[in-house]
């Protein structure tokens, strides 16, 4: 997801009335209002204003090329959500050509200056080699320093690393740390990562029951491999039709064992 500014600005600063007008002015519903406004702060060199719209007008499918252009003056300006719009923009290739290159660039500039989901989408670059050599250990790092500042997607997946030993010592200790705060912050990848630690005992006490929550967490979440591991609790308990439900919502969201499950309940 693209870097949004909700909160309000000072009033004192360049354009920030005209923004926090902005501001009112969508959460109201009235896009074309909070566009103009945004614009209006942008030109008295409002960053947040420049970001904001850039990201408007990508969600309108409205004036390809100025989002870029907006982003690129609020990086220049010093925005770190400017910079990290614009290598978002260019890893996924959205409304510009994909330059995962450029977009290892900008996620650099953000993520030294301390932008922690930058850093976060720079250690996913680096852990599998997109625009870059891969890197698992330097992925790490970063995942580390994004964690560390509280963001949830890094968390996860620095407990994923820890857990496998992936660029850094095997920490069974430090992976069940990182999924149980991933977890807190309502990551479903953690509500399922803590729960598959808990289901098996793997640095902690087996606990089905509690592990059975965590599914259940992640499952209302969307989390298809949290449905498959519910399912797998329910039919061995006996309660297959509610098994067979989880695996069914699973299936719709392209699990293989979920599919392989319902298929073979219901062969062709």
């Amino acid at each position: 997801m693209f870097d949004v500014y909700g909160e309000r600005a000072e009033p004192k600063c360049p354009g920030g009335i005209l923004f926090n007008d902005a501001l009112r002015s969508a959460s109201e519903g009235d896009a074309d209002r909070a566009r103009a406004l945004y614009r209006e702060s942008a030109c008295l060199g409002n960053t947040m204003a420049m970001v904001n719209l850039g990201v408007s007008l990508i969600l309108e499918n409205e004036c390809p090329g100025e989002p870029e252009q907006l982003f690129r003056e609020a990086a220049e300006l010093g925005d770190l959500s400017g910079m990290r719009n614009i290598a978002y923009m260019h890893s996924l290739g959205v409304g510009v050509p994909k330059n995962k290159e450029l977009a290892v660039k900008w996620y650099w500039e953000a993520a030294r200056r301390g932008h922690s989901k930058a850093q976060c989408n720079l250690a996913v670059m680096l852990r599998h080699g997109r625009g870059t050599m891969k890197d698992p250990a330097e992925a790490v790092k970063w995942y580390t320093a994004s964690a560390e500042s509280g963001y949830f997607r890094a968390q996860a997946s620095l407990a994923a690393m820890r857990l496998a030993g992936e660029g850094t010592e095997k920490d069974v200790g430090s992976a069940l740390h990182w999924y149980g705060k991933a977890s807190e912050g309502g990551s479903s990848r953690g509500m399922y990562g803590l729960g598959m630690m808990i289901l098996e005992g793997a640095g902690t006490d087996k606990d089905e029951a509690r592990a059975e929550v965590l599914f259940r967490a992640a499952s209302k979440r969307g989390y298809s491999k949290a449905m498959y591991a519910l399912g797998d609790i329910l039919e061995r308990r006996g309660l297959t039709e509610e098994a067979f439900g989880f695996y069914v919502q699973g299936a719709a969201k392209g699990e293989p064992r979920c599919v392989l499950r319902t298929e073979s309940r219901n062969p062709p």
